[in-house]
């Protein structure tokens, strides 16, 4: 097909494109917290591309689907992760496969895998971190490193408008099946 593929590119304004159709698919960017030491801490998607390597004992701060595959991951690399979530259950996003919940979440019980539920990280140190959990109890959870899962938020280039089309995460954090439907169902409709 005659398509024209332009990389390295900056769009800074889709409006100025001599297109009929936009459909603006940037993604997304992780949420930052604001904790004393939050710059200590790698970004989930920094260890999944592999851009940033991690100790023995590994505090994951998120116990959402992504945190949760993290902690299973290196588990299997024989680390010891420790996951910190506000929520009072792992993976509260509605539209999980329940197999897949129910598995970790069995997985992490059966391996003796330390989970602290509804309980709020304060701080990120060199040695760990310090979190409040929900009777109002600080303690300290020793760590060599501390990746953050703590969520995203939408990164659209512009907002939508005629003509322009937003999809994916850039539209609606999601997983990869509803950003795929996304994206189809604005396709279909073109």
């Amino acid at each position: 097909y005659p398509i024209e593929v332009r990389l390295n590119t900056e769009i800074t304004d889709p409006a100025a494109l001599d297109a009929d159709e936009i459909i603006i698919a940037t993604g997304s960017v992780p949420n930052r917290i604001r904790v004393s030491g939050a710059e200590k801490g790698i970004e989930a998607i920094d260890f999944l591309l592999g851009k940033k390597a991690v100790g023995e004992k590994v505090v994951i701060v998120g116990g959402g689907l992504t945190g949760c595959e993290i902690a299973y991951e290196l588990y299997l690399q024989g680390k010891k992760p420790v996951i910190v979530e506000m929520q009072n259950d792992l993976i509260t996003t509605k539209g999980v496969c329940l197999a897949n919940t129910s598995f970790l979440r069995d997985f992490f019980e059966a391996n003796k895998v330390a989970v602290h539920l509804e309980t709020r990280l304060e701080q990120i140190m060199d040695d760990g971190v310090k979190v409040t959990n929900k009777e109002g109890l600080s303690f300290k959870i020793d760590a060599d490193s501390v990746i953050l899962s703590t969520g995203y938020k939408s990164a659209p280039l512009t907002e939508k408008g005629k003509h322009i089309h937003i999809v994916g995460d850039a539209k609606k954090v999601g997983n990869l099946r509803t950003v795929i439907w996304g994206a189809w169902d604005v396709c279909m409709k073109l």
